[in-house]
């Protein structure tokens, strides 16, 4: 059985933090249902750490066996210092991080952006949804949480296997670019057209803002429209949604809605 070396362990500890990823080059998926998506998905794996008790699972073991790279039995105790949940499945992922230039969007038709947003649950939801309805490519602007963040890759649910991750310093003059080439530009906003008169175009970017602070200035200049999510008048309790649930709606709206006329119609 292969052991991991001293050195490996602490490398594999300093994963949870952004710097150490960004030096390394790799991060962390933890859980059976993480391991299966990053199979599927023939996702860059690096090795894979597994307790005693995991690999006596046959679902588990049935995983190990698609696996083709080194795979490391650890105690229970070990893997708890490098879970994040309050109880491990005792199966843990190291991969590669795969970041796509700016230039391959210009290959994709529908891209979601992100503009500031920093919490990491959120984050991570959005990619799952941005996933289920077929966007290409999600974009993460300056002072956004870094989408291999351990809580982001638990939220996005094999997510990032399924789209190309694009980061940019300065998503403005990205989109700038986005429309050089005839991208169409939507935001995601409260004062926006309300969603089931959204009528977008492709090949189109939708933005996505923080909760707190919504769109930057400079953002929101370039949009071509913004749209919103309405809610039923007279219910003021809930303020709106949060920007994760706010988002999967209008995915639907955007790539989902017409798939599934289209379903309708062939039926």
């Amino acid at each position: 059985m292969r052991m991991l070396t001293q050195r490996r362990w602490k490398e594999l500890a300093r994963l949870h933090q952004r710097k150490y990823r960004e030096a390394l080059g790799q991060y962390l998926a933890e859980g059976v249902r993480l391991l299966k998506a990053a199979l599927d998905a023939r996702a860059p794996l690096v090795e894979v750490l597994v307790t005693g008790a995991a690999r006596s699972r046959p679902e588990v073991q049935a995983l190990l066996a698609r696996v083709s790279v080194p795979v490391y039995e650890v105690a229970a105790r070990e893997m708890a210092r490098l879970s994040e949940v309050e109880t491990s499945q005792g199966v843990l992922a190291v991969l590669r991080l795969q970041w796509q230039s700016e230039d391959h969007l210009l290959r994709c038709r529908r891209i979601l952006a992100l503009d500031g947003l920093q919490d990491p649950g959120n984050a991570g939801t959005i990619l799952r949804a941005a996933a289920w309805f077929g966007v290409e490519a999600v974009v993460a602007g300056a002072g956004t949480v870094d989408l291999y963040n351990p809580k982001v890759v638990r939220a996005a649910m094999g997510g990032h296997w399924e789209v190309a991750l694009v980061r940019t310093r300065n998503l403005p003059r990205l989109l700038d670019l986005l429309q050089q080439h005839d991208f169409v530009c939507y935001g995601a906003d409260l004062t926006g057209l309300p969603a089931p008169q959204w009528q977008p175009r492709q090949p189109a970017v939708l933005v996505l803002g923080s909760e707190a602070h919504g769109l930057q200035p400079a953002v929101q200049e370039r949009l071509t429209a913004r749209v919103t999510v309405p809610g039923v008048p007279g219910r003021y309790a809930t303020e709106s949604l949060n920007v994760a649930m706010a988002a999967t709606v209008l995915l639907y709206e955007w790539l989902g809605r017409g798939r599934e006329q289209k379903v309708t119609g062939n039926s």
